[in-house]
């Protein structure tokens, strides 16, 4: 069977129809999407494991408002794939519970797993690194197939890769693969990091920005080491602080630092107090950090409802925190994914190519951007930009653009339309509405650092991704993920699938793995390095 968007997801508003998980056995089950007391809940049943609700959104109305930006992909389709026969359907889909669920969404960005191998032993890693009894690290051949295989995605290639792992750092050919994206033309090259081999090494860090690394996704749960003891087990934040030493060094020599996005695991009771502290702390470093993605942690593994329950950080929580410790944004400065959507529908339209487009569910993650004025004064984006009326307007001028003879009068709209849209009397101090449209096509050009660092005031994106679990798990978001894994034998599995519900990952790893013993007979330096990173001071 074939799940499409015809039998499930196609309807707006609650309640709703679609597909999730059973927690215990991984059965695909009907679900019922829909508002309670002011929250919205996911409900299923299994025949066997009996009834789950979770809660899904903790604010209906931030749900609702998030729908309306939904778009649908036009599909993915991967000719590498190494396991489709020639002649094959080569369209990206994955397997569960013997339905076939189609990709409707391009890769907006991709991980490659370069290790399972981690220098740390982190208790809320998904990837469950060194617990496994094999090692899992493609060789640099293979790592290059797999970046090959991004590049050649139609209709739309990816152009945005992450480097990820276990510890993607301790891979012995890591500044290599880094140099042979950048060979390959990835506009965006990013690792994910806890941050060890570039706080201890800045030869290291030199040798992958001068390869080509553009940023750094750097683990950061909290500026306590008491938390960093409770979620990976070893205090962090001197490590955390050097890294951001070190990317600034890289600016005094002239070097131009990748940007560093800080990364924080929400759990509620650990961190959730401390949302408000981290984006003060990013904007006191701005020179250097130029983003917050935060992540509610997925529940995976053997967990009670009630614990599930009691754990639950939803986006709208993340939402009502940033209010409530900071009144940097409140509830209207928050966006969905797709509501840049309609901009890259327009540049694909303009320049005669398919563009990477943002049709990620609408409910899979929420941004706004924060400007902070000469005077210190916080304004969000939103505040001074009509951001609905700027993207309905932008996705009604592409759809007139069938005729190329007039593609100069279809900018001079956009133009139009984006001076209609902004509020100068709105803006921080500081900023004017032609220093607004500077910083616009800087931020598009090649020279976006530079041009931003001779800014008066600083610009700091705030994001939030849910990834899903069993509980929360909706075969809607898989079919519409744009985060991408790519796999040795040149599959392309959505993020959620592979690391939750079904969780490829493991077969994959498992395919594509030596025993852990084996392998230290192989690579006895490497084993005995990574032996005595693992070892946490007393003082620890």
């Amino acid at each position: 069977m074939t799940v499409t968007s015809k039998d499930y997801g196609s309807s707006t508003g609650l309640p709703k129809k679609t597909r999730s998980l059973c927690p215990e056995c991984g059965k695909l089950l009907d679900a019922e999407i829909l508002a309670r007391d002011g929250k919205v809940f996911m409900e299923k049943t299994c025949p066997v494991h009996g009834k789950f609700s979770d809660v899904y959104w903790s604010s209906e109305k931030q749900y609702l408002k998030a729908e309306k930006f939904a778009h649908d992909g036009i599909g993915l389709h991967n000719p590498c794939d190494k396991t489709v026969k020639k002649g094959e359907d080569d369209a990206v889909h994955i397997e569960i519970d013997g339905n076939r669920i189609d990709m409707l969404s391009c890769t907006a960005i991709a991980n490659v797993d370069l290790t399972n191998r981690c220098n740390m032993n982190c208790p809320i890693c998904f990837a469950n690194a060194n617990h496994q009894g094999y090692v899992y690290e493609p060789s640099y051949e293979q790592v290059c197939d797999m970046l090959v295989t991004l590049r050649s995605e139609e209709p739309i290639k990816c152009t945005a890769v992450q480097f990820a792992g276990g510890e993607p750092t301790v891979y012995d050919r890591f500044i290599d693969v880094v140099a042979k994206a950048k060979e390959l033309k990835f506009a965006q090259v990013q690792v994910a990091t806890n941050g060890i081999k570039f706080a201890k090494d800045y030869e290291f860090l030199k040798a992958a920005k001068n390869a080509g690394l553009n940023t750094i996704y750097l683990q950061f749960d909290s500026l306590r080491e008491e938390v960093y003891i409770r979620s990976r087990a070893r205090k962090m934040l001197d490590v955390k602080m050097k890294v951001i030493e070190n990317c600034r060094r890289l600016n005094k020599e002239g070097l131009h630092s990748p940007s560093i996005v800080l990364v924080p695991v929400v759990v509620t009771g650990m961190n959730d107090d401390e949302i408000g502290d981290i984006i003060k702390f990013a904007f006191d470093n701005a020179d250097v950090i130029r983003g917050i993605n935060f992540q509610p942690v997925a529940f995976t593994g053997r967990v009670t409802q009630e614990e599930v329950s009691e754990g639950r950080f939803t986006l709208p929580d993340l939402i009502r925190c940033v209010k409530e410790q900071t009144d940097f944004a409140d509830e209207d400065d928050w966006y969905p994914v797709p509501v840049v959507a309609p901009i890259s529908k327009f540049a694909s339209s303009y320049l005669g190519e398919n563009k990477v487009t943002f049709t990620t569910h609408p409910h899979c993650g929420i941004a706004t951007y924060l400007m902070q004025g000469e005077d210190g004064t916080v304004v969000p984006f939103p505040r001074f930009v009509n951001i609905e009326k700027f993207s309905s307007g932008l996705d009604a001028i592409a759809d007139k653009m069938d005729d190329s003879r007039f593609k100069k009068l279809h900018a001079l709209k956009v133009v139009k339309l984006l001076n209609s849209c902004v509020d100068e009397s709105k803006m921080p101090a500081g900023m004017t509405k032609s220093s607004f449209v500077k910083m616009i096509t800087s931020v598009m050009g090649n020279k976006s650092k530079e041009a931003l660092a001779s800014f008066s005031w600083k610009m700091m994106l705030v994001c939030g991704m849910h990834f899903q679990d069993s509980y929360n798990y909706d075969i809607e978001r898989v079919r519409r993920c744009g985060v991408h894994y790519v796999t040795p034998d040149c599959r392309v599995i959505p993020f959620c699938a592979y690391n939750s519900g079904p969780e490829f990952r493991r077969d994959v790893e498992k395919q594509f793995s030596v025993p852990l013993e084996e392998w230290k007979k192989t690579h006895q330096k490497q084993a005995a390095e990574l032996e005595e990173a693992l070892i946490v001071p007393k003082d620890e």
